[in-house]
Formats: C-alpha cells, sequence, structure tokens
C-alpha cells in the first residue's frame, strides 16, 4: 500500500462523489432519477473503498469544520416529497448525519466504516428505482489529505 496510490484514489473518489452531487442538484424533477441514485451510490462506495485503503496506507485527513451545511441535494431531503419507504429514507438520513460527523474528526477508518454503513441505506433506499437497471455499484468535498 502506497500514500501516493490511497491519495490518488481519494481524489478520483471525490471527483466521481462531486459529480454524482451535481447531477442531483442540477435535476429537473424525475429526469434521469434513477440514474441519478445509482451514480450517487457507486460514487459512495468508490469514496468508501478509498478511504479504507488510505486509512491502511496511513494517511492523514484534515477534518472538514463543523457545520450544519453538509445536506444531501435537494431531491434527497425529507422535505421533497421522497417516494419509497419512509423508515428506509430515516435510517438513510442518520447514515448521512453520522458520516457527516465523521468527516468532521480524524479518522479515515470511521469514515469507511460510515460510507460502508450509509451505502448500505442508500441501496435499500434506491433499490425499488433501479430494478432493472444494470451495474449498480456510495462524503463530500472540504477535508484535506497528510501523507505522515
Amino acid at each position: 500500500m502506497s500514500v501516493e496510490t490511497a491519495i490518488s484514489q481519494l481524489r478520483t473518489a471525490e471527483h466521481s462523489w462531486q459529480s454524482a452531487l451535481k447531477q442531483h442538484r442540477l435535476a429537473p424533477p424525475d429526469a434521469g432519477y434513477s440514474r441519478r441514485l445509482r451514480d450517487l451510490a457507486n460514487a459512495c462506495e468508490q469514496q468508501q473503498i478509498a478511504f479504507q485503503y488510505a486509512a491502511k496506507a496511513g494517511v492523514g485527513w484534515d477534518p472538514f469544520p463543523p457545520t450544519e451545511s453538509r445536506k444531501p441535494p435537494p431531491e434527497l431531503r425529507p422535505e421533497s416529497g421522497r417516494r419509497g419507504d419512509p423508515q428506509l429514507w430515516q435510517r438513510f438520513d442518520g447514515s448521512v448525519e453520522d458520516l457527516a460527523k465523521a468527516l468532521e474528526a480524524i479518522s479515515l477508518a470511521a469514515i469507511a466504516l460510515l460510507s460502508a454503513v450509509c451505502i448500505r441505506h442508500r441501496r435499500r433506499v434506491f433499490a425499488p428505482f433501479s430494478a432493472g437497471m444494470a451495474g449498480c455499484g456510495g462524503a463530500g468535498g472540504g477535508g484535506r489529505l497528510r501523507a505522515f
């Protein structure tokens, strides 16, 4: 495991994550909803793998500053009238909050673990929308990486 590879993976994962979030932010109602959900789940999974690798490689993490603004895109927030099982969405919301808090701490291993929980809830919430779609593959930018 190398720090350089870990940092490269994290940067690639961050780019995928930001692209997936941008799709949701700029989305017209319902157009491509299933694809956006799949892309967001895939991006989160890519980040989880990159955080896990970085933790094992000994990469340091300068945490995000505390904020209340780390929310999902508008079409994924409770007030948007989200479709689907309300209990699954509630678990999703909780996992997003937990992950946002982890990003304010220094442990990449904790971020990777909470990312995995978030992925699991995202897949459960999004499964009805992605039925029939091939390849459903799962923290947002701001923190900085440090090599030790």
